[in-house]
């Protein structure tokens, strides 16, 4: 499908997009193959769910009560997770973390939704972007049972789930840490590391590979890295990105 855009597409984006869709549906490190097609459609739906407008809308999302407009396929805390990430992620908190957690989802569960929730919107995202349609869900997820194991060196922190730090890094992420310094936000997936493993390589072809390079030339991109920057500062600002 992306072929038929009247827009050039980078080969090797075309392979990281490629990859990235054929694994949506697939048996996950801690959610069957029907959960996460599950959640991938609840992404999609999110958009139209009318408490998260009012709540986009209203100063603190936490003065709307209210009902997600949901598919029915996953539990109420699972469709909160996912409405919040994909209509208000500028505004979760701790707390709300917290809540999640408490409602009964792991935090290697969450972190697996997280992740599958950004890469279905990021690749509908970009989809729009290039003028097209969203690629096409499967109809039914892979049939297998999760393994549902955590990395041993996984600590507390940075942020609010654990995370493997690079010097703590296993056989399980392979070479995730071999591009140089790792900013804090590669670290966010690493409790899961099936999932950073496949988040990164199509973030990577989104933006950079290692976005703590200094060097504003030499990009192998259609604009600057410069040009780059501004465009991810003003949507940054534009979504309440705070990172």
């Amino acid at each position: 499908m992306i072929d038929t855009s009247p827009l050039t597409v980078r080969d090797n984006l075309k392979s990281a997009l490629t990859r990235a869709w054929s694994e949506v549906a697939q048996t996950g490190a801690w959610l069957s193959g029907e959960q996460r097609l599950a959640i991938a459609n609840e992404a999609r739906n999110a958009w139209n769910c009318e408490l998260c407008r009012r709540r986009k809308e209203a100063l603190s999302p936490y003065a709307v009560k209210g009902d997600h407009e949901h598919l029915g396929a996953l539990p109420d805390a699972w469709v909160e997770a996912v409405h919040r990430i994909v209509t208000d992620s500028g505004r979760i908190t701790e707390s709300w973390y917290a809540s999640i957690i408490a409602s009964g989802v792991t935090e290697d569960e969450f972190i697996e939704l997280l992740s599958l929730v950004t890469i279905v919107t990021g690749a509908d995202t970009f989809m729009r972007g290039i003028g097209l349609p969203p690629l096409v869900l499967p109809a039914t997820g892979e049939q297998g049972t999760p393994p549902r194991r955590r990395p041993g060196s996984a600590k507390t922190g940075p942020g609010w789930a654990p995370t493997v730090a690079p010097e703590d890094a296993g056989a399980e992420l392979g070479d995730f840490y071999e591009t140089g310094p790792a900013a804090y936000i590669r670290r966010a997936l690493t409790l899961v590391p099936d999932e950073a493993n496949r988040f990164w390589p199509l973030l990577n072809q989104l933006y950079l590979s290692n976005p703590l390079r200094v060097e504003l030339e030499g990009v192998e991109r259609a604009i600057s890295r410069a040009q780059m920057e501004f465009i991810a500062t003003r949507t940054s600002a534009w979504l309440d990105c705070f990172y």
